[in-house]
């Protein structure tokens, strides 16, 4: 469609990923992020296999998963319709809320900043 966005409905894990990855560097202190693993999941299945790297991600039918020293933590459904700024931020925000919530992170804010 001429003039839409690219949003995740036209992106696979792959490419995700590389908008992700530079998110979690900042939000993240370097022990986190040295024990970080975090892929993108079926949405109904929170404990399943990672998705290939090739797999396009759809209209919340995924969600981030990840792992920060053994605490375990997910994202809302990425959403077809936002733009990657807009997906990146939403997955940021699922991350502050579990960053302050956790055991190493209890009550801190950290973001967001500017990632554009």
């Amino acid at each position: 469609m001429a003039g839409h966005e690219v949003g995740p409905a036209s992106m696979n894990v792959a490419e995700v990923v590389a908008l992700l990855t530079p998110m979690f560097r900042e939000m993240l202190h370097d022990d986190e992020l040295a024990s970080l693993r975090f892929g993108i999941v079926p949405l109904g299945e929170p404990d399943g296999p990672d998705l290939r790297d090739d797999d396009p991600v759809r209209f919340n039918g995924a969600v981030v998963r990840w792992r920060i020293l053994g605490e375990r933590g997910w994202s809302r459904g990425l959403d077809a319709d936002d733009d990657p700024v807009t997906l990146v931020r939403g997955v940021q925000s699922d991350l502050q809320d579990f960053i302050s919530e956790s055991d190493f992170g209890w009550g801190q804010l950290r973001g967001p900043r500017d990632l554009v």
